[in-house]
């Protein structure tokens, strides 16, 4: 009988133990921001650069420049929209000098089918926009599966092999 409730008390105090460690890293996790639907108003501190301020962990152009440097990584960048290829593709401008010769210049952006996402059109080109994702490569169906939709075939081919932004947060940006 004693041996019984020995077993039941070691028992009941790993379960207690067990019990107050569960959940803790889930209220110490931060959350990823949620897709935005209306434009956010930027207001730059005067110290820092404006792409910092605007909420920028890293620049386009070091990202083109050094792709390798952030694959599989997350990154935040705020840019101009160069180019809008569909809802679900664009590219964000990298304005100033890469840091590789002969890299691209604009970070092929790529959001997927899933998630509360705004569409991007026309209104985004030439606007600032503030994208959280994970950088990879373009190379073959990975990217594909990634996203949940199939890539056009100019767009494969003009990107092909270079870093690509699969987007986890998008915000259109209103100076």
């Amino acid at each position: 009988m004693r041996k019984r409730a020995a077993i039941f008390f070691m028992a009941g105090a790993v379960l207690i133990l067990f019990g107050a460690g569960c959940g803790a890293t889930e209220r110490e996790a931060v959350a990823p921001p949620a897709p935005s639907m209306t434009p956010t108003k930027t207001h730059p501190s005067p110290s820092a650069p404006e792409w910092l301020a605007a909420g920028a962990t890293n620049r386009v152009a070091e990202i083109t420049g050094a792709p390798n440097a952030f694959i599989s990584k997350t990154v935040t960048v705020v840019a101009e929209v160069d180019d809008v290829y569909g809802p679900r593709a664009f590219t964000l401008d990298g304005e100033g000098p890469s840091l590789a010769k002969g890299a691209r210049k604009g970070l092929l952006t790529l959001v997927p089918k899933v998630g509360g996402f705004p569409n991007v059109d026309a209104q985004w080109k030439d606007g600032q926009a503030r994208v959280t994702g994970v950088v990879q490569h373009i190379l073959g169906k990975d990217v594909e599966r990634e996203i949940g939709w199939e890539l056009p075939a100019d767009l494969k081919s003009r990107f092909e092999g270079g870093p690509v932004l699969i987007a986890r947060s998008i915000e259109r940006l209103v100076k």
